[in-house]
């Protein structure tokens, strides 16, 4: 990260506009007003805040407190800076909406710029071995009258998540992924269909059950007759927060 600070206006301008060039983080603190005109209209006066242009375009405007911001753009591919008489003018167009935002600096403390790498998973409510146990107690959750048998049942030179039998007594393979499933995803069960067919002489169903599923994917599990179910992450949680639970009989409270 580079930082910049006691500069002058030409300064800023060609620090930031280098940073959005280069697809930089862009954070720059100042006293700055902002101008917000699209589906709707508003004009926020002078204050310090603090404004945040991301790697993908999105702009955030914050004030010194609170955590929700007071202006803001989704990724935006039109983000431009440039001298204003004695301020520094950003301003980021969206066009589908039409949304613009100007921000009007007419001081800055400090400017940062820079490139920061996340490729960290964001895990909510529960990882994949949760949603296999709550899924293998409510098998019904994946589908109407399905039978689960085995948790990481061995097929091929994998384990597949979740085994079992639908209403009309057909095997069912079931794998989980708990964020977005993609091509892989779809190819990996293939493989656990494929050797079970191999080695039982039976096909199997093939169901992937995730919270959503990318059009690769899609694609994928149309050409090889597999399966896609979808499954609600929150309501998955309800049922581990009530496991998490302990209800005591009134012989226990009495006696503790």
């Amino acid at each position: 990260m580079e930082a910049l600070s006691e500069a002058s206006i030409e300064e800023y301008v060609e620090f930031i506009r280098k940073g959005l060039s280069h697809k930089e983080l862009v954070i720059v603190i100042g006293e700055c007003s902002v101008d917000y005109t699209g589906r709707g209209g508003s004009r926020l006066t002078d204050g310090e805040r603090i404004v945040t242009i991301k790697q993908d375009g999105a702009l955030l405007v914050h004030r010194p407190v609170g955590y929700k911001p007071v202006n803001w753009q989704p990724s935006t591919s039109v983000i431009e800076v440039k001298k204003l008489g004695d301020r520094i003018v950003i301003t980021a167009i969206r066009s589908k909406p039409r949304e613009i935002v100007n921000i009007y600096f007419k001081g800055i403390k400090l400017a940062l710029r820079g490139k920061l790498r996340d490729h960290g998973e964001f895990v909510m409510y529960m990882d994949e071995s949760e949603m296999r146990d709550i899924l293998y107690e409510h098998p019904y959750l994946i589908e109407d009258g399905l039978r689960i048998t085995e948790k990481e049942k061995p097929i091929g030179t994998g384990a597949a998540d979740l085994f079992g039998y639908d209403r009309n007594g057909i095997p069912v393979i079931v794998e989980l992924k708990r964020v977005t499933a993609n091509r892989e995803a779809v190819h990996q069960l293939y493989s656990y269909v494929k050797a079970y067919t191999d080695k039982a002489g039976v096909k199997p169903r093939g169901i992937l059950v995730a919270p959503s599923i990318s059009s690769t994917a899609i694609e994928a599990l149309h050409r090889l007759k597999l399966e896609w179910k979808e499954v609600d992450l929150k309501k998955l949680w309800s049922f581990k927060r009530e496991k998490s639970v302990e209800h005591k009989s009134l012989y226990k409270y009495f006696k503790q």
